[in-house]
């Protein structure tokens, strides 16, 4: 039989009971060319249904629409397919059977039987799986008990297609609510048909952002055989949370709970997190520094970490962040990516206005652990004018200016042979005003003459007061002749700092700057490298003078806190050229080499400064090709032939992120390491990264690391290897791929 089609309104169920038609008109509408029968609508209510089927038949007696093969019924959002469907045009009732397939404004359900009401929206629609892109859910049985829920029994979630999902969970009952959160009851995790893992309630959001799952089993030798695990769960618009089991046989069990909030509308704009961790540590004196450690270091070790950003308005944002730490190795053993990033967490608070020409802010730091070395500002405000124009004066005006009360804090002593120093304290009001005059001349010289002025105010100074102490020494000879007594004066030299009360220091200062750039085109073709066209060096010499004479407060007489209490006199010119070789990429100029060198002559020599000039400073970037990254910065000295630091960078690249990084880092008289980093195809199925760190200085390999991860349609599953100054660890990582964010590592 030709496939047939019918279309009338959801309501029109009832309305084919209240109006019957014959079997015969039926069949003869139902023998319309498909063309006319598409245009024809039928329409009572709001919602239009078009049911689409090989045959259909009515049966006026029993009020019921029969429709079999390929049946569509289409209403609104919502389209129905199935092999069978009977409709009972007087309850309303519609019963489907066979390949169902319901999309509802966007969810997939799919089963073999379907009960469903119009009405009332409810419906039995006994076993099936819906799709949330990219969840499955699976159900043995289920009930839709309203509009906006459903009731599903022996119920199971997973990314991972197919009949033996990877990883899934299993709920007794479970509850699906406006089609965005499934609500679980007795819920239980399984990993490759193995449970390990029991919850007696479990609400997740079905939104794909909100859900973070990883488990890393593994050895290390400081820690034993261990397992960390984390599970995210949304609570609620904009919050989520994540629970960290972690187990450690040779440490213990550590618990972790985090909540994330993040809101990303313009208007109200802000993020944050609060993580909490505890564990009873077993051994955490098991480290090569543990006689260092017994000294703060306890089994009950934990963290606390808040960390807030909000945007108030369009020129104002608030920034906040606090620690609070058992001792100050808990983030170095178990926070390691946060250790290396930075090794003392702050706890601050920052509130700042952007204005048209002016920028404000408040900024309050203070230490909450006594184990650490601390600048407190409680609080600092400061007051920037950018740089602008006087009227219409050719002269240009900025500002920095600066309040607060300060504190040198410094750790407490744990030794009690030991004197920690004692901590200092003052206010500090500081302002910089500065005013330039730019000129051009000769239609290519900028010379820019500046007059600059810095006042700082202090509630304390010092008077330094030297002690010379005489002391005669005693000291037997034994001579040829007997014992003689030799008698030796020895001069002790003490320096002791007594306060004089509140001082203002000055420091004016006068300077000049000029440059200038001269530039030669090479060739106008194109370079050969890529699409590149043309070949220009422009070089750019510039000098800075600055004469700032003594100051009538010395660094020594003031409380030291930051850079502006060790400002001094200074009286230098800074030399230096800056050379471009650039071409035209992609329409846009492009910079091939870009290398700045430079010295300063000193006219006199601060304190503790002995030659004439200072280091050569150079600072290089070069990037001939897309795939080719060589940065370096050194600084060499010519009195001594050698270099203070030199640090060299570089990188291929490839589009796919592959790379292959070097590093070496030189400080003279203290470090000398060479880094390599060799990451290929990060977004294949088959990735590899390889790292290590060599101490040339030492000749000693400190790190070296190696990770290989194979990701499939479900899981990803990486194996990996570290061996860390004496710590050997080893590792698997699992993840789900629909969600590459939780692909955690070790240092979370």
């Amino acid at each position: 039989m030709k496939k047939t089609q019918l279309q009338f309104a959801a309501v029109a169920l009832a309305a084919l009971a209240l109006a019957p038609a014959s079997a015969q008109e039926i069949r003869e509408g139902l023998r319309r060319p498909r063309a006319a029968a598409t245009n024809e609508q039928a329409s009572v209510g709001l919602q239009q249904v078009t049911v689409d089927a090989d045959q259909m038949e009515y049966f006026q007696e029993q009020h019921v629409i029969v429709g079999r093969g390929h049946v569509v019924i289409e209403r609104g959002h919502e389209r129905l397919l199935a092999d069978f469907v009977k409709v009972h045009t007087d309850t309303e009732i519609a019963e489907a059977r066979g390949n169902i397939t319901l999309d509802r404004e966007g969810a997939v359900w799919r089963g073999e039987e379907l009960t469903y009401n119009f009405r009332t929206h409810q419906g039995d629609f006994g076993a099936f799986v819906a799709f949330y892109d990219p969840f499955f859910v699976r159900a043995d049985e289920s009930k839709r008990v309203s509009t906006n829920e459903f009731v599903l029994h022996n119920a199971t979630l997973t990314t991972c297609d197919g009949d033996e999902p990877q990883f899934k969970m299993r709920a007794g009952e479970a509850r699906i609510v406006d089609g965005a959160t499934l609500k679980a009851y007795n819920a239980v995790p399984y990993l490759f048909g193995i449970p390990f893992f029991w919850l007696p309630y479990w609400q997740r959001s079905l939104d794909p952002e909100l859900v973070t799952f990883y488990l890393v089993p593994g050895y290390s030798s400081r820690m034993g055989a261990f397992a960390l695990t984390g599970y995210g769960y949304r609570l609620g618009d904009g919050l989520r949370g994540i629970t960290h089991v972690d187990v450690r046989s040779q440490r213990g069990v550590g618990l972790g709970q985090d909540f994330i909030w993040k809101d990303t509308a313009p208007a109200k704009k802000y993020e944050g997190i609060l993580r909490g961790y505890w564990m009873d540590d077993k051994d955490p004196f098991y480290h090569e520094d543990s006689e260092v450690r017994e000294g703060t270091t306890k089994n009950q070790r934990y963290r606390l970490h808040l960390r807030h950003s909000q945007t108030l308005s369009d020129r104002d944002a608030l920034m906040g962040e606090a620690n609070y730490l058992s001792d100050p190795y808990v983030i170095e053993d178990f926070f390691d990516n946060e250790f290396r990033n930075q090794v003392q967490p702050e706890n601050r608070l920052s509130v700042m206005h952007r204005g048209d020409a002016f920028s404000a802010g408040l900024l309050a730091n203070v230490r909450l652990n006594d184990f650490y070395e601390n600048i407190n500002r409680m609080p600092e405000a400061n007051f920037e004018v950018n740089q602008l124009k006087l009227g219409n004066t050719p002269l240009y005006y900025e500002s920095q200016n600066s309040a607060g009360f300060l504190q040198h804090v410094y750790p407490k002593a744990t030794d009690t042979n030991s004197t920690a120093p004692a901590n200092y304290d003052a206010f500090r009001m500081d302002t910089v005003q500065t005013i330039y005059y730019p000129t051009r001349n000769f239609d290519f010289l900028n010379i820019i003459p500046r007059v600059r002025y810095e006042g700082t105010v202090y509630s304390k100074t010092y008077m330094p007061q030297i002690t010379t102490n005489l002391t005669v020494v005693s000291t037997p000879v034994i001579t040829a002749k007997g014992t003689n007594t030799v008698l030796t004066t020895t001069n002790t030299i003490t320096t002791t700092l007594h306060d004089s009360g509140a001082g203002m220091r000055h420091l004016p200062q006068f300077g000049i700057e000029s440059s200038f750039k001269a530039f030669r085109v090479l060739d106008d073709a194109p370079t050969g490298i890529g699409r590149d066209v043309g070949l220009r060096h422009v070089a750019e010499p510039y000098v800075n003078y600055t004469f700032q004479p003594e100051p009538n407060l010395r660094p020594g007489e003031l409380p030291q806190f930051d850079a502006v209490d060790a400002l001094d006199m200074q009286h230098d010119i800074q030399l230096g050229m800056r050379n471009k070789l650039q071409t035209k990429r992609r329409g846009y100029v492009h910079n091939l080499v870009d290398a700045d060198v430079y010295t300063y002559y000193r006219f006199e020599q601060p304190p503790g400064q002995t030659n004439d000039f200072s280091d050569v400073y150079t600072l290089t970037r070069l990037r001939p090709v897309d795939w080719l990254m060589l940065d370096f910065d050194a600084a060499f000295n010519p009195y001594t032939s050698e270099f203070d630091f030199f640090n060299t960078q570089l990188a291929l690249l490839d589009e796919d992120e592959s790379r292959i990084a070097l590093e070496h880092r030189y400080t003279k008289d203290n470090n000398n390491l060479l880094s390599a980093e060799l990451m290929l195809f990060p977004h294949d199925r088959w990735s590899f990264r390889v790292y290590g760190r060599y101490d040339l200085e030492n000749s000693q390999l400190q790190e070296h690391s190696y990770l290989v991860q194979h990701k499939n349609d479900c899981l990803g599953i990486g194996v990996g290897l570290r061996r860390l100054d004496n710590d050997t660890m080893f590792w698997v990582q699992l993840w789900l791929t629909a969600f590459p964010q939780m692909a955690a590592d070790l240092g979370r």
